[in-house]
Protein backbone atom coordinates (compact mmCIF):
# COMPACT_ATOMS: atom_id res chain seq x y z
CA UNK A 1 0.00 0.00 0.00
CA UNK A 2 1.27 3.02 -0.83
CA UNK A 3 1.81 5.79 1.72
CA UNK A 4 -0.28 8.75 1.93
CA UNK A 5 0.16 11.80 3.65
CA UNK A 6 -3.24 13.86 4.52
CA UNK A 7 -2.21 17.26 5.63
CA UNK A 8 -4.34 20.00 7.55
CA UNK A 9 -3.23 23.29 9.01
CA UNK A 10 -4.53 25.18 12.09
CA UNK A 11 -3.37 27.49 14.62
CA UNK A 12 -4.98 27.52 18.34
CA UNK A 13 -4.26 30.45 20.34
CA UNK A 14 -5.02 30.63 24.26
CA UNK A 15 -8.58 32.40 24.32
CA UNK A 16 -7.70 35.93 25.28
CA UNK A 17 -5.97 36.90 22.24
CA UNK A 18 -7.68 39.06 19.86
CA UNK A 19 -8.30 38.07 16.66
CA UNK A 20 -5.58 39.97 14.89
CA UNK A 21 -3.16 37.14 15.28
CA UNK A 22 -3.25 34.37 13.01
CA UNK A 23 -1.00 31.75 11.01
CA UNK A 24 -0.59 32.59 7.32
CA UNK A 25 0.11 29.14 5.84
CA UNK A 26 2.17 29.83 2.32
CA UNK A 27 3.65 26.65 1.28
CA UNK A 28 4.13 23.01 2.30
CA UNK A 29 6.54 20.93 0.54
CA UNK A 30 7.26 16.80 0.94
CA UNK A 31 11.02 16.36 0.39
CA UNK A 32 11.35 12.06 1.10
CA UNK A 33 10.12 11.49 4.55
CA UNK A 34 10.18 15.69 5.44
CA UNK A 35 7.24 18.24 5.88
CA UNK A 36 8.41 21.28 5.11
CA UNK A 37 5.68 24.37 6.14
CA UNK A 38 6.14 27.90 5.14
CA UNK A 39 4.14 30.76 7.16
CA UNK A 40 3.82 33.79 8.39
CA UNK A 41 2.85 34.79 11.94
CA UNK A 42 0.81 38.02 12.02
CA UNK A 43 0.89 40.32 14.97
CA UNK A 44 -0.02 43.91 15.11
CA UNK A 45 1.94 44.09 18.13
CA UNK A 46 5.59 43.40 16.90
CA UNK A 47 7.20 43.24 20.63
CA UNK A 48 4.76 39.93 21.65
CA UNK A 49 6.58 36.63 20.81
CA UNK A 50 5.15 32.93 20.76
CA UNK A 51 5.66 29.58 22.01
CA UNK A 52 4.80 27.31 18.41
CA UNK A 53 4.46 23.40 18.40
CA UNK A 54 3.57 21.08 15.94
CA UNK A 55 1.02 18.37 17.07
CA UNK A 56 -0.46 15.15 14.29
CA UNK A 57 -3.30 13.17 14.66
CA UNK A 58 -1.41 10.00 15.40
CA UNK A 59 -2.03 10.38 19.49
CA UNK A 60 -4.94 12.73 19.02
CA UNK A 61 -3.04 16.05 19.35
CA UNK A 62 -1.48 15.45 22.48
CA UNK A 63 1.94 15.29 22.30
CA UNK A 64 4.17 18.10 20.25
CA UNK A 65 6.47 16.19 17.67
CA UNK A 66 10.30 16.45 18.54
CA UNK A 67 12.10 15.93 15.37
CA UNK A 68 11.45 19.23 14.07
CA UNK A 69 13.49 22.54 13.12
CA UNK A 70 13.25 26.16 12.28
CA UNK A 71 11.06 28.35 13.09
CA UNK A 72 9.02 26.60 15.89
CA UNK A 73 9.66 26.12 19.88
CA UNK A 74 9.54 29.26 22.29
CA UNK A 75 10.55 33.19 21.53
CA UNK A 76 8.87 32.66 18.00
CA UNK A 77 8.22 36.56 16.79
CA UNK A 78 5.87 37.81 14.48
CA UNK A 79 6.87 38.08 11.05
CA UNK A 80 6.98 36.51 7.09
CA UNK A 81 8.67 33.60 5.49
CA UNK A 82 9.00 31.17 8.70
CA UNK A 83 9.75 27.74 7.67
CA UNK A 84 9.04 24.34 9.85
CA UNK A 85 10.93 21.08 9.23
CA UNK A 86 9.52 17.67 10.40
CA UNK A 87 11.06 14.76 9.71
CA UNK A 88 7.89 12.49 9.49
CA UNK A 89 10.21 9.47 8.64
CA UNK A 90 11.80 9.68 11.67
CA UNK A 91 9.09 10.32 14.07
CA UNK A 92 6.52 7.96 12.76
CA UNK A 93 8.78 5.19 11.23
CA UNK A 94 9.56 4.14 8.02
CA UNK A 95 6.89 1.30 7.79
CA UNK A 96 4.29 3.95 8.66
CA UNK A 97 1.02 3.86 6.36
CA UNK A 98 -1.85 5.58 5.96
CA UNK A 99 -3.35 9.14 6.79
CA UNK A 100 -2.26 12.06 8.91
CA UNK A 101 -3.31 15.62 10.04
CA UNK A 102 -0.85 18.26 11.61
CA UNK A 103 -1.70 20.99 13.51
CA UNK A 104 -0.14 24.09 14.13
CA UNK A 105 -0.20 24.90 17.91
CA UNK A 106 0.66 28.29 19.65
CA UNK A 107 0.42 30.63 22.38
CA UNK A 108 1.92 33.70 24.10
CA UNK A 109 5.35 32.94 24.95
CA UNK A 110 6.04 34.45 28.74
CA UNK A 111 9.03 33.07 30.31
CA UNK A 112 8.23 31.18 33.45
CA UNK A 113 11.55 32.25 35.21
CA UNK A 114 13.84 35.07 34.32
CA UNK A 115 17.88 34.31 34.04
CA UNK A 116 20.15 36.81 34.96
CA UNK A 117 24.02 37.49 34.40
CA UNK A 118 23.69 36.04 30.82
CA UNK A 119 24.41 38.45 28.51
CA UNK A 120 24.85 38.04 24.54
CA UNK A 121 28.31 37.09 24.12
CA UNK A 122 29.09 36.46 27.64
CA UNK A 123 32.38 34.28 27.79
CA UNK A 124 32.87 31.33 30.34
CA UNK A 125 35.74 29.00 30.79
CA UNK A 126 35.31 25.27 30.99
CA UNK A 127 36.17 24.19 34.49
CA UNK A 128 35.23 27.77 36.74
CA UNK A 129 32.51 27.20 38.27
CA UNK A 130 30.06 30.35 38.14
CA UNK A 131 27.06 31.49 39.87
CA UNK A 132 23.47 31.33 38.26
CA UNK A 133 21.03 33.41 39.05
CA UNK A 134 16.84 33.74 39.14
CA UNK A 135 13.72 35.07 39.81
CA UNK A 136 9.78 33.85 39.39
CA UNK A 137 8.88 30.00 38.96
CA UNK A 138 6.52 28.13 41.60
CA UNK A 139 8.43 26.66 44.89
CA UNK A 140 7.57 23.11 43.32
CA UNK A 141 9.39 23.52 40.31
CA UNK A 142 12.20 20.87 39.11
CA UNK A 143 14.89 22.63 36.59
CA UNK A 144 16.78 21.19 34.16
CA UNK A 145 19.48 22.90 32.63
CA UNK A 146 21.08 21.97 29.25
CA UNK A 147 23.97 23.00 27.52
CA UNK A 148 22.71 23.46 23.76
CA UNK A 149 25.17 24.63 20.17
CA UNK A 150 22.30 25.54 17.65
CA UNK A 151 20.48 22.76 17.91
CA UNK A 152 22.46 19.85 19.16
CA UNK A 153 22.61 18.84 23.20
CA UNK A 154 25.93 19.27 24.14
CA UNK A 155 25.36 18.67 28.08
CA UNK A 156 23.14 17.70 30.70
CA UNK A 157 23.31 19.13 34.59
CA UNK A 158 21.79 17.57 37.29
CA UNK A 159 18.56 18.84 38.15
CA UNK A 160 18.06 21.19 40.29
CA UNK A 161 14.82 22.63 42.74
CA UNK A 162 13.92 26.35 42.18
CA UNK A 163 15.88 27.98 44.63
CA UNK A 164 16.65 30.92 42.75
CA UNK A 165 20.63 30.49 42.62
CA UNK A 166 22.59 27.26 41.76
CA UNK A 167 25.85 26.92 40.41
CA UNK A 168 27.51 25.05 36.80
CA UNK A 169 30.95 24.64 35.23
CA UNK A 170 31.15 23.76 32.11
CA UNK A 171 33.14 20.11 31.38
CA UNK A 172 36.46 20.17 29.68
CA UNK A 173 34.87 17.84 27.19
CA UNK A 174 32.91 21.22 25.59
CA UNK A 175 35.12 22.18 22.30
CA UNK A 176 35.67 26.08 22.82
CA UNK A 177 33.61 28.29 20.49
CA UNK A 178 30.84 30.44 20.21
CA UNK A 179 26.77 30.26 19.88
CA UNK A 180 26.29 27.86 22.83
CA UNK A 181 23.41 28.75 25.18
CA UNK A 182 21.18 26.88 28.32
CA UNK A 183 18.08 25.88 28.00
CA UNK A 184 15.91 25.77 31.21
CA UNK A 185 12.80 23.75 31.45
CA UNK A 186 10.42 22.33 34.32
CA UNK A 187 10.41 18.48 34.53
CA UNK A 188 6.49 18.54 35.13
CA UNK A 189 5.52 21.00 32.44
CA UNK A 190 6.91 20.95 29.20
CA UNK A 191 5.15 24.05 28.04
CA UNK A 192 7.91 26.09 30.66
CA UNK A 193 11.14 26.59 29.31
CA UNK A 194 13.60 29.33 28.45
CA UNK A 195 16.52 30.02 26.34
CA UNK A 196 19.30 32.26 27.41
CA UNK A 197 21.28 34.88 25.23
CA UNK A 198 24.17 32.80 23.25
CA UNK A 199 27.40 33.03 24.52
CA UNK A 200 31.32 31.39 24.61
CA UNK A 201 33.22 29.07 25.96
CA UNK A 202 36.73 29.33 26.35
CA UNK A 203 39.74 27.40 27.37
CA UNK A 204 40.55 27.41 31.47
CA UNK A 205 44.07 28.39 30.59
CA UNK A 206 44.93 29.71 26.44
CA UNK A 207 46.54 27.10 24.22
CA UNK A 208 49.60 29.09 23.88
CA UNK A 209 50.28 29.04 27.59
CA UNK A 210 49.46 25.29 27.39
CA UNK A 211 52.03 24.79 24.58
CA UNK A 212 54.71 26.98 25.86
CA UNK A 213 53.97 25.11 29.36
CA UNK A 214 54.81 21.67 27.55
CA UNK A 215 58.31 22.84 25.34
CA UNK A 216 59.40 24.37 29.25
CA UNK A 217 58.48 20.79 30.45
CA UNK A 218 60.31 19.06 27.45
CA UNK A 219 63.61 20.99 27.75
CA UNK A 220 63.92 19.98 31.71
CA UNK A 221 63.53 16.15 30.46
CA UNK A 222 66.42 16.72 27.99
CA UNK A 223 68.47 18.50 30.45
CA UNK A 224 67.97 15.96 32.96
CA UNK A 225 68.50 12.94 30.72
CA UNK A 226 71.63 14.11 29.45
CA UNK A 227 72.96 15.07 32.90
CA UNK A 228 72.06 11.18 33.26
CA UNK A 229 74.28 10.11 30.67
CA UNK A 230 77.81 9.50 32.02
CA UNK A 231 80.60 11.85 30.57
CA UNK A 232 83.42 10.34 28.89
CA UNK A 233 86.63 9.39 30.77
CA UNK A 234 89.84 10.79 28.91
CA UNK A 235 93.41 9.18 29.76
CA UNK A 236 96.55 10.69 29.18
CA UNK A 237 99.00 7.94 28.11
CA UNK A 238 102.87 7.31 29.42
CA UNK A 239 105.19 9.57 27.59
CA UNK A 240 107.15 7.80 24.77
CA UNK A 241 110.45 6.54 25.56
CA UNK A 242 113.18 9.08 23.71
CA UNK A 243 115.73 5.64 23.54
CA UNK A 244 113.61 4.24 21.24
Amino acid sequence: MKKIFLFMFALSFISNIAFSQKVEINTVKINGGELEIHYNLVDERIDRSYAISLYTSKDNFIQPMKSVKGDIGIDIVPGNNKVVKWNAKEELGSDFKGDIAVELKGNYYVPFITLEGIQEGREFKRGNKYDIVWSGGRGDNILNFELYRGENLVSSFEKRPNTGKTSLDFPSMVKPGDNYYLKVSDTKNRDDVILTENFSIKRKFPLSLQVAAGAVVGAGLVILIQSLIPEPEFQIGDPPDPSR
